[in-house]
Order: structure tokens, then C-alpha cells, then sequence
């Protein structure tokens, strides 16, 4: 299965080189020329990795940047941003918890090429990781959920115990003294309280 990368920029010419560079590079590529769109688009087809363009006329790209974060199936999808005004948005670039990778257009095929394939390796790292912590906690879960049998004696085996070196003498059920101490009654209670 290809890697799929979704495109979000609203120049259509960049988006077609870009898609057919991606191809011969052996990723899939999604094209979404609407900003408005860009979240179902993303919901759809649940790509590996978005290129964001943060400066599209039609919505403000920083909403679609939160919405992407804020929908619990998209927000562990890598962003890169792509943006003429990469100073800027450098400062926005780790907030929120939120580490942001942001290349400054026009950019370099070699550079985007290189940064694609480092976070996508990061994040299969994090998945796989994920992944090792989940089973580990199922397999955590499974062995404290079902207690392992205990075998005990059968009547007449040999173990520590008695003289005949059984466990329990003969094929009955032992007696068992529960000796307690005995209790004083209220009243004596009451007078060695007094007495005191």
C-alpha cells in the first residue's frame, strides 16, 4: 500500500506538479484545491502525511490547521506548512503542545522530499511504538485478569503436614479451632474502665 500525502493549497498548477512528483517518487497524492473542504477530504481518505499551505484566500489556513488537531482521527497525522511567510509562522511553530514543521515557499523539491520522509518516518516510529505499549498493556491486562489456577492438595497426598505426611489427615475434612479470645461482657468492660 502507497503512502498517501494530501496536498492543500488553492494554486492548482502547484498542486499538479507537485501531485505528479510525488507519483514518481512512490507516494499516492490527494489533491484538495478547496480549503473549505480540506477536513472531509481528510476524513476520507486518511492520509499518511498533509502539505498545508497557510496562506489560501478562501479560509483561514490556521483554522483548518486547528480543526485538523482538534478532530480525533486526524490529529496524529504529520502537517508540514508551506507558506511565503515561514519567519512568521515561526514563531507558531511550536505551540500548543504541537510540534509544526514549516517550509518556506517557494520550496526546494529536495528539501520538501527530505522532510516528507522524515516525518513519515517519525511517525511510523511513534505508531510502531503505540502499537508495542498496546500490546504490551493487553498483555499486562490479560494476565491479571485471569488468575492462574492454584492446585492444591488432594486428601492423602504426601506434603508438609502431618506425621503420615499429608496435608490433612485421612480422606475428611480437617477441623479447624477458631479460638478467640474471650470477650468481656459490657459490663466488666464498663468496670475495669472505672477501675482505671
Amino acid at each position: 500500500m502507497k503512502t498517501t500525502i494530501q496536498i492543500n493549497d488553492d494554486n492548482a498548477v502547484l498542486t499538479t506538479l507537485l501531485s505528479r512528483t510525488l507519483v514518481k517518487f512512490g507516494y499516492e497524492p490527494v489533491v484538495e484545491n478547496n480549503l473549505l473542504l480540506a477536513i472531509n477530504t481528510a476524513r476520507h481518505h486518511l492520509p499518511d502525511l498533509i502539505l498545508l499551505d497557510v496562506m489560501m484566500s478562501k479560509r483561514d489556513d490556521g483554522r483548518v490547521f486547528a480543526d485538523l488537531h482538534a478532530d480525533l482521527s486526524l490529529r496524529y497525522i504529520p502537517v508540514i506548512l508551506l507558506t511565503a511567510i515561514a519567519r512568521e509562522m515561526q514563531g507558531l511553530a511550536n505551540t500548543g503542545g504541537i510540534n509544526i514543521v514549516i517550509l518556506a515557499k517557494p520550496v526546494q523539491l529536495k528539501e520538501l522530499l527530505r522532510t516528507i520522509g522524515s516525518e513519515l518516518a517519525e511517525n511510523r516510529n511513534y505508531n510502531e511504538q503505540a502499537e508495542l505499549d498496546s500490546a504490551k498493556q493487553v498483555a499486562i491486562g490479560e494476565d491479571t485478569a485471569v488468575c492462574p489456577a492454584m492446585e492444591l492438595p488432594a486428601f492423602g497426598e504426601g506434603t508438609a503436614g502431618d506425621a503420615s505426611g499429608s496435608a490433612f489427615s485421612g480422606d475428611t475434612t480437617p477441623a479447624v479451632d477458631f479460638a478467640f479470645p474471650q470477650r468481656k461482657s459490657d459490663a466488666e468492660s464498663e468496670q475495669d474502665r472505672l477501675d482505671r
